[in-house]
């Protein structure tokens, strides 16, 4: 079925024409017809074919730019509060690399808002060559959530029931907010993000040298809202659902002069309900072992956040940023396990474990930037700092009881284990324009991050309390990561390149807290090439080919070689063994734009030596233990396509598709670990816009079957659905969401080995409705209604 779709995919793009990529740049400034008043903080929006190619705002000057305008014609839409929108047309036929419109005047307007109809909208999902980005603020079915539940939403990504995120289905992806690395992108991190705080979400396939060289799949870059209006601005959230979450989250921000104040702020209250069951069949000493287990799981979160910051323009080349993140949450949870055993020889036994658990975080986070731009434009320097500190504490109590036999059989285990962590990171960035059509750029980069682990458990039985052998244990992790890259870009023609370079150099250590060994010890440096090329074929329809090379590091948790006792019949254990694996990956892209029609079609290609997987043992105890392990190499082609039409103004649809096939190689001991499969995912995306500004939003993702050499994972679907109302003149918005509509998102897998069958459904959330109202205010925008509705 793959190299069906592959041959067809061959011929498509065979036969398609495109179009080239450019460098060039579209400047201009934004007056009212007082040329003296410039317009700060305006809309600019950038069309092809009606469809949204890029959006801008202007700056405190009323000066706008955009960067990277492709070949082509295009309309340029203007829009400002108490104005009237303006469009100009522009052609850009690649002659100049810099285009300056001069000044645009807007006329004021004289009537009341409710005269007021802006008909232009960005798209839910916007193609460009080299990434897809996708508006949050037009996505509904995310409303009162969460990052992940944004991420969830957003096409070619998946979040797992286990939190861990993947694109295209692959789990190695480097997470970025705002273009670094941060703690928030962990699981639990994500959670506390509320979807509110978030303007856009950048799929980048095929970095180029700027990024980070971690993440073998790609980068998901988060892009949080920041304040673009004049004077007190914000907007109050609350939110409600089934099960129980509920949510009051705002924003208020206040810009006069050189000063931008801008704050977030959030509480929640959240139950989650989840189920998982296991039936095994296992062979211990010739006789046939059976286990029925359940699990129930009653999870309850409370958080609080507060985000502080300060953008201060010194002159009109000169700003700083300073700003504070604090992030507290508490957790409860209560898990009921219920494990019927069977077998030949052995009586019937019900043993039944309740699990109280109580965990404790704070995240926080410092943020510093310093950019200067210059006359010449496009020459940028820049210096960031970022500083994170954390904490974890988490107490874990278990109580065990035998009801089948009633021999009175009982215990109690307790655990507590507590993780900190500082990371310190710095980073400098230089930008400048060699020629009209020509960019340098180079930067470097120092982390440094420390993380403490420790944890204990003891059992208590018949009054005596003894600490459990294997279990307790404490561990430093030191990592530095010291980067350094330079990268130039031209444009000849209808061809334009991007050639970099990135070096990394690594070292990491873990020692034992209790005895001072160091475990592991690792020094390395590695260069990290990437080249983008583009070309345009026609005046619609562009080509890129991408190369880069990249690393996925091990980290703590899975280098650590002690597990955490939560579950009497498995362990997870990490491998202090592990080695850094590397992945070769290219990609040819395609962007066609027709009409109302937008394909962006794409061939990728990776090779991964060294890679990561999961190995499943059962030990004379008869308890299952799984281990991560490094295979010998991995090879994977794919086929990616997106598509977005618009037929109508109130019907906008988005699909991807994406096909790829992988040969792991690899053994562990005798065991050989060879597999081959393909699979498929599928995500289709509809709005329909009603009467009475109601506003209809549905995600149907299907997931089909895939394997490795141990397990098989059934295929599944699921839907989401949003209806929402703008009320009062377009500045509030009534939600109402449910996730996972029909409970048809459950991960049913298979595990075989030499001696035993594992057959285990996980459920972690069944469906989930939300209503949701976010209200939005401008004292400076209601200022000139007033003062228009005076004349």
């Amino acid at each position: 079925m793959i190299k069906s779709i592959f041959t067809y995919a061959l011929v498509f793009l065979g036969i398609s024409s495109l179009s080239a990529q450019s460098l060039i740049q579209v400047s201009g400034t934004l007056t009212g017809e007082d040329p003296n008043e410039k317009l700060a903080y305006a809309s600019v929006i950038v069309k092809q074919d009606a469809l949204m190619v890029e959006t801008v705002i202007t700056n405190d000057k009323g000066v706008f730019k955009i960067e990277g305008i492709k070949t082509g014609k295009y309309t340029i839409e203007f829009q400002f509060l108490s104005f009237e929108s303006s469009t100009i047309t522009l052609n850009v036929d690649g002659s100049k690399s810099i285009i300056n419109l001069g000044s645009i005047k807007l006329k004021s307007k004289t009537t009341s808002l409710e005269e007021v109809v802006i008909t232009s909208e960005t798209s839910q999902m916007a193609l460009k060559l080299d990434k897809k980005v996708f508006d949050v603020g037009k996505d509904l079915a995310s409303k009162g959530g969460s990052a992940t539940q944004v991420l969830d939403n957003v096409p070619s990504v998946r979040v797992e029931p286990s939190g861990s995120v993947s694109l295209r289905g692959n789990s190695n992806v480097l997470i970025l907010i705002n273009g670094r690395k941060s703690g928030l992108t962990s699981t639990q991190g994500l959670e506390q993000i509320p979807a509110e705080s978030i303007k856009s979400i950048e799929l980048i396939t095929n970095p180029s040298s700027r990024y980070d060289a971690a993440g073998s799949a790609g980068i998901i870059n988060i892009i949080l809202k920041k304040n673009n209006k004049k004077d007190l601005s914000g907007s109050i959230t609350l939110s409600t659902g089934v099960p129980a979450d509920h949510r009051l989250l705002g924003s208020i921000n206040y810009k006069k002069g050189k000063f931008n104040l801008f704050s977030n702020f959030g509480v929640r209250y959240s139950d989650y309900v989840g189920l998982n069951t296991r039936n095994q069949i296992s062979t211990s000493d010739g006789k046939n072992l059976f286990l029925m287990q359940r699990e129930d799981q009653d999870r309850h979160d409370d958080g609080g956040l507060v985000y502080l910051g300060l953008d201060y323009a010194i002159d009109d080349n000169n700003s700083i940023t300073t700003a504070f993140y604090r992030n507290q949450t508490k957790d409860k949870d209560t898990n009921t396990l219920n494990y019927e055993f069977s077998g030949e020889g052995i009586n019937n036994t019900h043993i039944r474990t309740i699990a109280d658990s109580e965990e404790e975080r704070s995240y926080n986070q410092l943020e510093f930037n310093y950019t200067r731009t210059f006359k010449k434009p496009g020459k940028k320097f820049t210096i960031d700092g970022q500083y994170d500190f954390w904490n974890s504490t988490k107490d874990f109590n278990i109580q065990r009881r035998t009801i089948t036999p009633n021999n009175g059989d009982q215990s109690v285990i307790n655990t507590k284990s507590n993780r900190a962590n500082d990371d310190v990171v710095i980073q400098s960035d230089f930008v400048v324009p060699v020629s009209e059509t020509a960019n340098f750029e180079t930067g470097v980069k120092v982390e440094h991050r420390l993380v403490s682990t420790d944890f204990a458990a003891n059992e208590e039985s018949a009054g005596v309390v003894n600490p459990i052998d294997g279990f307790n244990n404490g561990l430093d992790y030191r990592e530095q990561i010291l980067g350094a890259y330079a990268q130039y870009g031209n444009k000849i023609k209808k061809f334009s390149y991007q050639l970099g370079l990135r070096t990394e150099y690594t070292s990491i250590e873990i020692k034992d807290q209790n005895t001072a060994k160091v475990l592991t010890d690792s020094t390395y440096t590695r260069l990290f090439p990437s080249v983008n090329l583009s070309y345009a074929l026609t005046e619609k329809t562009t080509a890129q080919l991408n190369y880069s090379q990249r690393i996925n590091r091990p980290n703590l948790f899975q280098l650590n070689p002690f597990p955490e006792l939560q579950d009497f019949n498995s362990r997870i254990f990490g491998n202090i063994n592990l080695i850094p694996s590397l992945t070769d990956g290219i990609e040819l892209g395609f962007l066609s734009k027709i009409k109302g029609l937008v394909l962006n079609p794409s061939l990728y290609y990776s090779k991964t030596k060294n890679n990561f997987q999961y190995f499943t043992t059962q030990n004379e105890d008869d308890v299952f233990e799984t281990v991560l392990l490094n295979l010998d190499e991995e090879t994977r082609f794919g086929l990616e396509m997106s598509a977005q039409y618009a037929p109508t103004k109130w019907l906008s649809l988005s699909a991807v598709f994406n096909a790829y096939s992988f040969d792991q190689k690899g053994s562990t001991g005798t065991t050989n670990l060879d597999f081959s499969d393909e699979t498929w995912t599928s995500t289709l995306l509809g709005q329909v816009k009603f009467p009475k500004n109601f506003t209809l939003q549905t995600k149907l993702e299907y997931q089909a079957p895939v394997s490795n050499a141990q397990t098989r994972t059934k295929s599944y679907y699921y839907m989401n659905m949003a209806l929402g109302k703008s009320l009062f003149k377009n500045n509030g918005t009534l939600t109402l969401g449910v996730s996972n509509i029909f409970n048809s998102r459950k991960v049913i897998e298979t595990t075989i080995g030499n001696d035993f069958v594992v057959r285990q459904m996980t459920n972690f959330n069944a469906a989930r409705w939300n209503l949701n109202f976010n209200y939005r205010f401008n004292k400076a925008k209601n200022r000139k209604e007033h003062q228009s509705n005076r004349e």
